[in-house]
């Protein structure tokens, strides 16, 4: 008898060949998969609409098939996994779950990488949803314990994005910029966002659970996105393959927290400063309904944003609240 677990499981790894057969992004007719899979073509057309109701950007031209546009291999190839290996780390991979982040937190372990090819919960900040569109970008969160009290842990989310911004700069990308206190930007267009989770003893003994989101290979406009946008294929102009991006920026945070656990936030300061958007800009800090402004100055040693109203230094936490850039008049 076949049961529900098993076929789930069998249709997923049929998902996985259909999206592995298209990483190499020519034209495969319908017959032709379904030939590869041993399945009827009806059956393929159905995976196809699931593929792209997850957001995967195929497109179907008559008489040639379906093609991926901006192509990439799945995150659990046999070499992929030997580098993380190397980099010591617990990894735990699913083609669709609700949120890595949440994944990591019912069993959090330290040095843990859990990634998702698809998220159907995906969250940001305050709440936010994070749009995941099936293999397409990177959504992965890392399991970090550390015996920092929660007091010295404000300026982490700013950590991990000079982590990615580090990374990527490895990697040939420019232009970079940090907006406070969790975003990565490319001329004010959204790249990545970070999102840190605690749990544990507030004296020390933290199970710290780091989400990232990092726009890869996205081009189609994702309704669920309010703010604009890029990607790295954007930038480059051309697909970019999400392991080697993934293996550098989990070296750098891995670097990074070492830092940070021994030197705290103020080793980072300058660096931060270097990235910051806001920096020397009219900005307007948000909390719930009420408001303020002021002229962005960086951020202090534990990486509270700083904020010169009226000729007074004041001090912004980050919390719940948000940060536009040039809405002072």
């Amino acid at each position: 008898m076949v049961t529900t677990s098993n076929q789930s499981e069998h249709k997923e790894q049929q998902l996985k060949q259909v999206i592995t057969l298209l990483s190499d992004g020519e034209y495969h007719s319908g017959q032709k998969i379904a030939d590869e899979l041993s399945v009827s073509r009806a059956y393929i057309w159905k995976l196809i609409q699931q593929l792209q109701a997850y957001g995967l950007e195929l497109e179907s031209v008559s008489g040639k098939g379906y093609i991926w546009q901006s192509p990439s291999s799945l995150l659990s190839d046999n070499k992929f996994l030997l580098a993380l290996k190397a980099l010591d780390v617990n990894y735990n991979y699913f083609l669709a779950t609700d949120s890595t982040n949440q994944k990591l937190k019912e069993n959090f372990k330290d040095k843990a990488l859990v990634v998702a090819e698809y998220q159907t919960s995906g969250r940001g900040r305050r709440g936010r949803n994070w749009s995941s569109p099936m293999a397409t970008n990177l959504y992965c969160s890392y399991g970090w314990k550390t015996e920092l009290p929660v007091q010295q842990m404000g300026g982490l989310s700013l950590i991990v994005g000079i982590s990615i911004v580090e990374a990527l700069e490895r990697i040939g990308f420019k232009n970079l910029q940090l907006k406070w206190p969790n975003d990565v930007r490319v001329q004010q267009k959204k790249l990545a966002g970070v999102l840190v989770e605690l749990n544990g003893d507030a004296s020390g003994d933290l199970e710290v659970v780091t989400g990232i989101g990092l726009n890869i290979n996205m081009q189609t406009e994702q309704r669920a996105i309010e703010q604009d946008w890029t990607s790295l294929s954007k930038l480059n102009g051309k697909p970019i393959e999400r392991q080697g991006v993934l293996l550098t920026i989990l070296q750098q945070l891995q670097i990074n927290l070492e830092k940070f656990e021994q030197l705290g936030f103020v080793f980072f300061q300058e660096i931060w400063n270097r990235y910051d958007e806001s920096f020397e800009q009219a900005v307007e800090i948000i909390r719930g309904k009420d408001s303020i402004k002021g002229i962005a100055k960086g951020v202090d040693q534990v990486g509270a944003l700083l904020l010169e109203r009226n000729g007074v230094l004041e001090t912004v936490y980050a919390g719940e609240v948000s940060l536009r850039v040039g809405e002072v008049q």
